[in-house]
């Protein structure tokens, strides 16, 4: 006979639902932050444009 202890299933659900849940916070973040990071790239790709433009024209 083989001995198994009854919570051994819901246990490893509960486990797994947990694992889930943290990936899914953690992607979230994660997408958060990169949208955030894409945004400050856009803007500083602007400054970065607008300065050389005002450069070149102050400069004839």
């Amino acid at each position: 006979m083989t001995t198994s202890t009854p919570n051994s299933t819901g246990t490893s659900f509960w486990k797994i639902l947990a694992i889930v849940i943290g990936v899914l916070i953690l992607v979230s973040i994660g997408w958060s932050l990169f949208k955030a990071a894409l945004w400050l790239l856009v803007v500083a790709l602007v400054v970065v444009g607008a300065f050389t433009v005002l450069k070149a024209f102050t400069k004839s």
